[in-house]
């Protein structure tokens, strides 16, 4: 194998894993839950708009959100547009764009903190579900066995 063969498979070689790298990082996944309770940042309480309608990405959630309420939306890709509307008041508007982290697959989107105009890491926290310990056994649910 001449030194010019090795050279042009090379070249190619990380030509493959440089796409693969870029079209994991703009196709990966993202669960995004959409967020309406209220949120304390210092000593302000931030609260939602009595109902809203929250739009991700130009595609509207599929009902108005009222306050301390959670919707999920499947989304593609790192960046992404929110539009909140008050439904009381359709002037009251307020448009942010989101960078989602490549490797935060299920993240909350807190409305009240992007109404606010709080800094940015507040708008995106990691979802981490309770665990089962937490659950309180009457909210279990029972499986009877027959004899």
């Amino acid at each position: 194998m001449s030194p010019r063969s090795l050279f042009q498979r090379m070249c190619v070689v990380l030509a493959l894993i440089a796409i693969a790298t870029f079209l994991f990082y703009i196709g990966k996944g993202h669960t995004l839950f959409i967020d309406t309770n209220a949120l304390t940042v210092g000593d302000n309480e931030l609260r939602s708009y009595a109902s809203a309608t929250v739009i991700v990405n130009g595609k509207k959630l599929n009902s108005s959100m009222g306050r301390a309420e959670r919707s999920m939306v499947v989304v593609g890709g790192p960046k992404h547009t929110i539009e909140i509307v008050d439904d009381a008041d359709t002037d009251r508007r307020v448009t942010k764009k989101l960078t989602i982290p490549t490797f935060m697959n299920k993240v909350i989107v807190s409305i009240p903190a992007i109404i606010g105009d709080c800094p940015e890491e507040y708008w995106i926290t990691p979802f981490i579900p309770p665990s089962m310990v937490d659950v309180p056994v009457e909210k279990m649910q029972q499986q009877n066995t027959l004899p």
